[in-house]
């Protein structure tokens, strides 16, 4: 890379970093500032302050997680995008229990999936949440309501909170079997949102014992609310499982390349193991949290845990690594043939030769791109209508807040979803539908898996309405298109995995706890990694070179076939100009042909020949086999043959000659077999003979079909050959159909039974009142209609003669 180009790369990659820091907190106005608690130290806290309620169950098992409001986020962003100032959003007490930390604390013998105790925690510390759950039948003393106030104002008091600010409490009794449980609720009067919107503190006694206390807030609008996020539910449905519904679909083109020998599965396997340490990695450390939410009845919460990290593990994670070995093996056999270079990042890193400039060159633009994939993402976002509600988008998923390295089930999740949508996504994705859509493919097929990306990948951000999740979905993944389409897969996988992990990371740099900061400190370095280690190779000049010792068999057996397939064309092209192109007309009789080559070289010749007595020499042969042998052969005698007719073109002489050429020059296996006819169009007269090949039909105008038999053995079988000239005496307008062995040997799609000499005489009768031109194209579209889509496995050739109406 020249030093102009590295300067004008580090410059487009300030840009979009600085863009990147002025965007997030536009994008996120709420976030904390500061996020001082980390998730031991809410734990600890969380277990103290339970103890003061008593009843902590012995050996606890704790749940932590990171937890957002999101109906509390939906109304602050309305709020603020309808004009509300944001510093006095951002200065409320409503705002304190937007983000917090959850603490659950489990019986670990309990099966009934409740907590015991519940504690929340702000970012810097404040507790928004403590509560004991009391079984509903246990007996417990009578509260008045007016002890039960004095107690309440005694605890918030002691808690910091200023009851000035709330006002009078409002007092709920329910009535259990053995008890009375009160709830005593102060609204606070700030009213940020409204009359209409109620939150404050609700204090809670079991009967006559404090149980805890929480905030609370009353949407009135909760039921549209609800109904507005379905489809996102459902979307995100669809996100989790698509995997398990697109691997049996990836599995039939990768069988297909299987079979023919066109894939390799050694380093799809790898990536497979990667991608699925990766995602077991990621359910482990976060399964406890992940459980919160989980209840199955018969089990408790730590068996509850272990069950999450099967399931997931086997719907979720392992489908990803199954579309990751198939994306790469189908992906890398289709990119070989046609996109060689886009491959060369990821066969550098695989080998081991990450100390030159194509691997280098590749990690800087993906980290770079990636700047750019988000900067572009966040520009869609910020420029979005006022009306459009984005959700949090540095949150992440709450269960990574459940182990104190929370960097690490963020690194692997960002490993494997890169992964999974740079291999399946794009490398075969964009090839494999290229393929499907033929000439268009070039931008259909890119176009194709944008969509299908935007529509299944999970998207940088959720928005409503949800049209506008597809949109940003679009935009986030229509760059990262790009960058393969430039740069090629692992630049693409580098972007991906930077614009995964960079909007976790970023807003937690300066955290104020140095675990927090820690984790996010490196993220940032793992997505940085690859240019760092390979920035000093850029200039060295060394490439990536293929050797061909370095080479898979199954790439080496593309290459033979892309070969043999160049060979095959040159030879089919050579063949297809040997074969005459005839004149509708020759010395009154009319003419009409049609050659259809096979998917292979085949050894079908014909020729019709003038000759200086009036007469025509008329011939249709076949080499036995397919391939550039038979090419050659029929070349051969397609030659001798027209060199025969010009010095003695007797029935006799012909065949004689013929057999001599093919016996000497051709192995036995490329028998050749040959009908060749004298017409003469002022007598009528056909003499004709027929070395192994098939007999042609006389066609009368009334609809009569007769087959001119003449049997010999075929051509080279022997040094010598007998045969016996036919005569037969035609009728004005006869027709003389000739044709070779792929009219009657053609077999339909899916069935074995062939067009046979029925069908072909039942065609030849249909259309005997046609011209040539009739004839031919009746019996061919005949033999199309019951071949179907089947691609033609033998040459195909027809020849039709009309004789004159009347003898000259």
């Amino acid at each position: 890379m020249r030093p102009r180009t590295l300067l004008a790369w580090l410059a487009v990659g300030a840009a979009a970093l600085t863009f990147l820091l002025w965007a997030l907190p536009r994008l996120t106005p709420f976030a904390p500032e500061r996020w001082t608690l980390s998730r031991d130290d809410a734990e600890a806290a969380a277990l103290e302050l339970a103890e003061d309620l008593g009843g902590v169950p012995e050996s606890p098992f704790v749940i932590v997680n990171r937890s957002t409001d999101e109906r509390l986020l939906y109304r602050l962003s309305e709020l603020v995008n309808g004009g509300g100032a944001l510093e006095s959003v951002r200065g409320s007490r409503l705002i304190r229990g937007l983000r917090y930390w959850r603490v659950s604390i489990y019986d670990p013998d309990d099966t009934d999936g409740s907590w015991s105790h519940q504690v929340s925690l702000s970012p810097t510390g404040q507790l928004l949440q403590l509560e004991r759950r009391i079984d509903e039948d246990e007996e417990l003393g009578a509260l008045s309501p007016e002890d039960a106030r004095a107690r309440a104002e005694r605890l918030l008091a002691e808690l910091g909170f200023d009851l000035a600010a709330y006002g009078e409490p409002v007092v709920r009794a329910q009535d259990r079997d053995q008890r009375t449980d009160l709830e005593l609720r102060y609204s606070d009067g700030e009213r940020l949102l409204g009359e209409r919107f109620d939150y404050g503190l609700d204090v809670k006694f079991a009967g006559d014992r404090l149980v805890g206390f929480s905030g609370f807030f009353d949407d009135p609008d909760e039921d549209s609310l609800t109904s507005r996020l379905q489809p996102i539910g459902l979307w995100q449905f669809a996100w989790i499982y698509v995997g398990m519904l697109l691997t049996p679909l990836a599995a039939i083109p990768f069988v297909r390349r299987y079979h023919a020998g066109e894939v390799g599965v050694r380093r799809g396997l790898q990536i497979a193991a990667v991608m699925a340490i990766a995602g077991f990695l990621s359910v482990v450390f976060t399964a406890a949290g992940t459980s919160a939410s989980w209840s199955f009845g018969i089990l408790s919460k730590p068996q509850t845990a272990v069950v999450v990290v099967f399931l997931f593990s086997v719907t979720f994670y392992m489908p990803l690594a199954a579309l990751g070995f198939l994306g790469w093996t189908v992906g890398e056999s289709i990119c070989r043939e046609r996109w060689g270079r886009k491959l060369a990042g990821f066969d550098a890193l695989f080998r081991g030769q990450w100390r030159n400039a194509t691997f280098a060159r590749a990690s800087l633009r993906g980290l770079i791109c990636g700047l750019l994939i988000l900067a572009v993402a966040f520009a869609f976002l910020i420029l979005r209508p006022r009306g459009v509600f984005m959700f949090d988008l540095v949150e992440g998923a709450p269960s990574w807040g459940s182990t104190e390295w929370w960097g690490l089930p963020v690194f692997c999740t960002g490993l494997l979803y890169a992964l999974y949508v740079a291999l399946f996504g794009q490398l075969f994705l964009v090839p494999w539908l290229a393929s499907l859509f033929g000439r268009s493919g070039r931008w259909l097929g890119p176009l194709a898996a944008l969509l299908i990306a935007a529509a299944l990948f999970f998207p940088p951000a959720i928005l409503l309405p949800t049209v506008w999740t597809f949109a940003v979905s679009l935009v986030f993944y229509g760059v990262a298109m790009l960058v393969f389409l430039r740069y090629g897969v692992f630049a693409s996988f580098v972007a991906l995995f930077t614009a995964n992990v960079l909007p976790v990371a970023i807003p937690l740099v300066g955290a104020g706890h140095p675990t927090i900061e820690l984790n996010a400190a490196l993220l940032l370095l793992a997505a940085a990694l690859p240019a760092l280690l390979s920035f000093r190779y850029l200039f060295g000049g060394r490439e990536l070179v293929y050797r061909w010792e370095d080479v898979p068999p199954h790439v080496r057996r593309i290459a033979e076939r892309e070969r043999h397939k160049v060979e095959l064309e040159t030879a089919r092209g050579i063949q297809s100009s040997i074969l005459p192109d005839l004149p509708p007309e020759l010395n009154g009789v009319q003419l009409s042909h049609r050659y259809l080559p096979a998917t292979e070289v085949g050894g079908d010749f014909y020729d019709v020949l003038a000759l200086d007595d009036g007469r025509l020499a008329v011939a249709v042969g076949d080499v036995a086999g397919h391939g550039v042998s038979s090419g050659l052969v029929m070349s051969m005698a397609k030659s001798a043959l027209a060199v025969q007719v010009t010095f003695d073109p007797e029935v006799q002489a012909v065949f004689r000659t013929l057999n001599r050429m093919v016996f000497q020059s051709a192995r036995r296996r490329l028998l050749t077999t040959l009908c060749y006819a004298l017409v003469d169009p002022r007598s009528l007269e056909l003499d004709f003979a027929s070395a192994g090949h098939l007999f042609p039909y006389r066609v009368s105008r009334g609809g009569r079909v007769e087959a001119l038999e003449s049997v010999s053995y075929p051509l080279g079988v022997r040094d010598t050959i007998e045969i016996r000239t036919r005569v037969a005496k035609l009728e004005p307008g006869d027709k003389l159909f000739l044709y070779s062995d792929g009219v009657v040997e053609s077999t339909p799609d899916g069935g074995s039974e062939p067009f046979g000499f029925g069908r072909l005489e039942e065609s030849l009768r249909r259309h005997a009142g046609r011209g040539v031109h009739g004839l031919r194209d009746g019996v061919l579209g005949d033999l199309e209609a019951f071949v179907g889509t089947r691609p033609l496995e033998d040459d195909l050739t027809v020849l039709v003669l009309e004789m004159p109406a009347a003898a000259a």
